[in-house]
């Protein structure tokens, strides 16, 4: 089993939970959370002021998937999330060792 960590644009969630829930990995969470990539953002306002800033607003979304699903979990989430513009967001994937089901207090394989 593996963790996929997506962090994406909002603008982005429902156009994600579509693609997730038709690749058939409709469980997630979602937090909200400010921060920035390499460089600093600058954001042309409706009157035309240029201002820059070092927070962004982005979603954080945690996928637990079985190791032959991530692929597919990665694809959804590119063909959601790729604009060709800087800020789209980043993937990572790490293993899960063990995960256990809280109120039945057992070691669970499923996710």
């Amino acid at each position: 089993m593996v963790e996929i960590i997506a962090i994406i644009r909002p603008t982005k969630l429902a156009e994600t939970k579509r693609r997730l829930i038709e690749a058939g990995y409709p469980g997630y969470t979602c937090q909200k959370a400010m921060g920035r990539g390499k460089k600093p953002v600058a954001f042309l306002l409706a009157d035309g002021t240029k201002i820059r800033t070092n927070l962004v607003t982005k979603r954080i979304l945690n996928i637990m998937v079985p190791d032959e699903g991530k692929n597919e979990v990665v694809k959804a989430l590119m063909d959601a999330n790729s604009t060709g513009n800087p800020g789209d967001g980043k993937i990572f994937i790490c293993p899960v060792e063990k995960s256990y089901n809280v109120r039945t207090r057992k070691l669970t394989d499923e996710v």
